[in-house]
């Protein structure tokens, strides 16, 4: 008997894992679409307008939705190199909204600006109770400049 519960909890497991990465893989060519056909405007609309920069909030222990939150970033940054188009920071960002706004978990994504080798770079990064999930690496360096969504 204990085999067969064990058997059953394997091919759960499986389908849980394979759900995931298809609706991650939706979520990831759904952001595409925003980004690179429909007009910014529209799409700053869908996640909630643009907005100034929130002050950062003082770190406290990890909340279970930041926990939860983190989990589908990091399934978002394993699976999106594995795309068959690029996928940027903003998509990624957007991605990482989607997937966080279905579980009904709040996040904001943020722009910000670098002058590098005397050129202007653009970054996004996605931020969940003041902690940068998703991009906030390579945020470093970057001036922030308005939020979206939240």
């Amino acid at each position: 008997m204990r085999r067969g519960h064990f058997a059953v909890q394997g091919v759960k497991n499986r389908l849980l894992r394979l759900f995931w990465r298809c609706e991650t893989t939706l979520a990831l060519a759904l952001a595409w679409l925003l980004v690179f056909v429909m007009p910014f405007r529209h799409t700053a609309a869908l996640i909630g307008g643009t907005r100034q920069i929130e002050p950062s909030k003082t770190a406290s222990a990890p909340s279970l939705s930041l926990k939860r939150a983190a989990s589908v970033t990091r399934r978002l940054e394993r699976i999106a190199p594995q795309m068959p188009f690029r996928t940027t920071c903003l998509v990624r960002a957007i991605a990482g909204w989607l997937l966080l706004s279905r579980r009904g978990l709040g996040s904001t994504i943020r722009f910000g600006v670098a002058m590098e080798d005397g050129k202007l770079s653009a970054h996004a990064w996605l931020i969940v109770e003041g902690v940068s999930l998703l991009g906030g690496v390579e945020a470093e360096g970057f001036q922030p400049l308005a939020d979206l969504g939240g």
